[in-house]
């Protein structure tokens, strides 16, 4: 009876040491968010953000907050979990407002439902759609990112607060392109079209200007000679004089 009862201590004391090294170890939430039940839209209205929950965003097209309209832009935004809990990314909602505070636009809400375990960093991206009629000017682009832990606790963090310009929608680089290389082509075939025509009329011409010249020159050669009275009486001014002179003469 005794070595039963000694060995029944021994066990209990082995159980309770376990439980208390169990205990002792850091509990890691490692719930799937998979499960449509979970991932379904919390109706709780978020007010808070989540202290192990830290946001970042950039917008890599638009590295200087030029957002052009009548195109698309990406809002980048990365989720650090520094917690042990496990989340669920529900989605993204941003506006544009005026420098007054009011909102311009409502740029919509963006769903995702994904997952984001412990000591996990996980980037979304936000598309802001803008149409051509968009008024340019400053404006301030604010976007909140929802989420929810396995008990459906809503949270919202402020991802972005910051100021941003609506811009003219760049010139389409290839169309740039097949202009720059169509005009390329049309200058060079100009510049074709312009030698052979200077080859073919120029030479020609200057030719023909000599010749005439020259033959004009030698035409009017009596006429200037006949109206120089000083010359009358001479052998310059002698009509029927002769390329030799005689020595009798």
């Amino acid at each position: 009876m005794a070595f039963r009862l000694d060995r029944f201590l021994v066990i209990a004391l082995i159980l309770t040491s376990a439980a208390v090294a169990v205990s002792a170890e850091e509990e890691v939430d490692r719930t799937d968010f998979s499960d449509p039940a979970l991932s379904e839209d919390v109706k709780i209205e978020a007010t808070d953000s989540h202290s192990d929950i830290e946001p970042a965003w950039i917008l890599p097209e638009s590295p200087e907050s030029k957002v052009p309209i009548g195109s698309i832009t990406d809002l980048l935004v990365a989720m650090a979990n520094n917690g042990n809990k496990m989340f669920n990314m529900s989605h993204i909602e941003a506006k544009l407002q005026r420098p007054d505070g009011s909102t311009y636009k409502e740029l919509g809400r963006y769903e995702y439902g994904q997952p984001l375990g412990p000591h996990e960093q996980r980037s979304f991206r936000y598309p802001i759609e803008l149409d051509a009629e968009a008024s340019l000017g400053q404006y301030t682009l604010v976007a909140n990112a929802f989420y929810a832990d396995k008990a459906k606790s809503p949270f919202v963090n402020l991802v972005v607060n910051d100021a941003v310009e609506l811009v003219p929608t760049p010139p389409d680089r290839k169309a740039q392109l097949l202009m720059l290389q169509m005009g390329l082509g049309g200058v060079g075939v100009l510049l074709i079209i312009a030698s052979v025509a200077r080859l073919l009329l120029g030479g020609g011409g200057e030719k023909g200007k000599g010749s005439v010249a020259k033959k004009a020159k030698s035409a009017d050669a009596p006429d200037a000679v006949q109206s120089n009275e000083w010359l009358k009486g001479t052998l310059a001014g002698s009509e029927n004089r002769s390329p030799k002179k005689s020595k009798r003469a």
